[in-house]
């Protein structure tokens, strides 16, 4: 296969033979991989890209991909940021290969889940606790451009029973997998007949029986309805040696401790969706389109910048859970599951409210609004939903006792700074070191710390109101017992978990904020307007009294999202040049 390399100024032609991946790959920064496929991507506004946004929009009422969106990815090697560097590929961080996708997201969700997110998901079992084999085994399938499918949890309907010449043997249906039709590597987690648990095992496409993967409607398996969707049946199959990851009945163990590095990933993707949605919104406010109320509408202004600070908030706590899954592992718990919650939720409170910014135009599809309403669409259908957004609660919750007892207090260890830097190196993914628990809670430190410190920095407006909210959390959570998650689970123990999430991000836009500051590179992450808007919003949510936002404030944010509209450059932290993209023409 002849493939046109990634970019950074550097065309690169390889080609491999079958099953054997490419030993060394161009040198290529974050900022720059990201570029490059923006440029595969091409400009959103034109009308002629099948992957813009007319071009998408099309592509959804046929029911189909966009033309040519795939084998553009696959040529572009995308795939290669799914496998760590130390096997062949280009993933160094979960954070960098999340950016990448959302690129992807941020032209239509069904073509990222279809080509990325759902195989990086999958091959997460085989990098944190797969074999060496297992591990390069997963690498060359990957490499060679090929998908992994993978259930997200424990499958009822598959039974592993103990073999005589085989360790299992499976029997049953699997639910609906999203792109098994056409992976060539599943991982499913069957039940286990007996007493002992469950177990992950990692198959081959090519070791199964023929006609075991069958297609489903994804209408039937809550997957977008453009990508694959199938399950696996088997009779009394059985398993292949070395397909197990981890021990035999340690499938719970394993698939808990994967979920935390998996489940964040889809949010920080969809970051891409509410870009989108609104770049959309603002393209027709600024070309005063229809109904659409104009710039000078205070509405319009302060939904805008509202939306916009709600999307900067969400990318911070996205942010620094996945970095926390390489530099702080054992800890990353309790800001995983407060990303599952809350990213979601605030993407889609910031997008829904633009519908008040559309006027007599708000259910219209013409003029662009088609983008926003497919976004918001898309943003609705993603993961976690009700059910996963209270599971993730509860797994908040019984770990707020303890911390409360160990941590959230000045006197804590403070996160590095490395957790809130963007494209900032980190060490490899290490599955051994996560934990279900965390022992304690750098991050909300600095919420403690901030009281006193922050006038120092420039911040003399810094919002209290949220230190103490954190203390006031303390003194709750230390009254509760601990290692008893039943006395808890009860809607008063899941305010306290989201009033958690929500002190959570604060702490993350305030990490994220000091850290471009202290970077002495300026910009508009170290500008104050954004963080202390983010927070306010975030202090509406908890209930707290807040000043009405600084007219300031407000310009500033207003002024970077049409610059970056103009311009065409992403609304979230890291402000990629998107394509090429044509100026609009405004009116006065």
């Amino acid at each position: 296969m002849t493939e046109a390399g990634p970019g950074a100024g550097v065309p690169v032609a390889v080609v491999r033979q079958a099953g054997v991946p490419r030993q060394v790959l161009p040198p290529c920064g974050p900022a720059a991989r990201r570029g490059a496929l923006e440029a595969v991507l091409g400009d959103p506004g034109d009308a002629a890209n099948p992957l813009g946004d007319a071009g998408v929009l099309a592509a959804e009422r046929r029911g189909d991909l966009p033309l040519g969106g795939e084998p553009s990815l696959a040529a572009f090697g995308l795939h290669e940021d799914f496998v760590p560097e130390e096997h062949g590929g280009r993933l160094a961080g979960l954070d960098g290969a999340a950016a990448l996708l959302r690129a992807v997201f941020r032209r239509d969700a069904a073509l990222g889940r279809g080509y990325g997110s759902a195989s990086l998901g999958a091959a997460l079992y085989a990098w944190c606790f797969g074999t060496a084999g297992q591990r390069a085994a997963t690498a060359r399938l990957l490499l060679a451009g090929e998908r992994i499918a993978g259930g997200a949890a424990v499958e009822e309907g598959l039974t592993a029973t103990a073999g005589d010449a085989a360790p299992l043997r499976l029997t049953g249906r699997t639910a609906g997998l999203v792109n098994a039709p056409r992976a060539a590597g599943l991982v499913v987690v069957p039940r286990h007949a007996g007493p002992d648990g469950e177990s992950v095992l990692l198959l081959r496409r090519g070791d199964l029986p023929p006609g075991s993967v069958g297609q489903l409607s994804p209408y039937d398996v809550g997957v977008p309805p453009r990508i694959p969707a199938g399950e696996l049946v088997l009779d009394d199959w059985p398993v292949p040696a070395g397909a197990v990851i981890g021990e035999v009945g340690d499938g719970q163990w394993v698939t808990r401790r994967v979920a935390q590095a998996r489940l964040p990933l889809l949010p920080s993707m969809a970051v891409g969706c509410a870009d989108t949605a609104l770049r959309a919104v603002l393209t027709a406010v600024l070309t005063e389109r229809g109904g659409v109320r104009g710039m000078r509408s205070r509405v319009t202004r302060r939904t805008v910048v509202g939306a916009f600070a709600d999307l900067l908030a969400a990318d911070c706590l996205s942010l620094v859970t996945l970095r926390s899954l390489h530099l702080m592992p054992e800890r990353s718990s309790i800001w995983s599951a407060a990303a599952r919650y809350l990213v979601q939720r605030l993407l889609q409170e910031g997008v829904g409210d633009l519908m008040t910014v559309l006027g007599t135009d708000s259910m219209r599809d013409g003029d662009g609004l088609g983008t926003f309403h497919k976004q918001v669409r898309d943003l609705a259908a993603m993961p976690p939903g009700p059910a996963g957004s209270a599971a993730a609660l509860a797994t908040l919750l019984p770990q707020l006792p303890t911390l409360a007892r160990r941590s959230w207090t000045a006197e804590g260890q403070p996160a590095p700074a490395e957790l809130f830097r963007p494209d900032g190196p980190v060490p490899p993914l290490a599955g051994a070191r996560l934990k279900l628990a965390a022992a304690d809670d750098g991050l909300t430190v600095l919420l403690a710390r901030a009281r006193d410190g922050l006038a120092d920095e420039g911040l003399a407006n810094w919002p209290t109101a949220l230190s103490d909210e954190l203390a006031a959390l303390r003194a709750q959570c230390r009254r509760l017992p601990e290692l008893d998650p039943a006395v808890l689970a009860n809607p008063r123990g899941f305010a306290l978990s989201e009033r958690y999430a929500l002190l959570a991000a604060a702490a993350a836009c305030l990490g994220v904020w000091r850290a471009a500051k202290h970077a002495g590179t300026g910009g508009f992450l170290a500008e104050p307007a954004w963080l202390l808007t983010a927070l306010g919003r975030i202090s509406v949510r908890l209930g707290l009294p807040v000043t009405a936002a600084s007219a300031d404030h407000e310009d500033v944010l207003l002024a970077e999202a049409v610059r970056r509209c103009r311009e065409g450059r992403s609304l979230d932290l890291y402000d990629t040049a998107l394509g090429t993209p044509a100026r609009h023409h405004e009116k006065g």
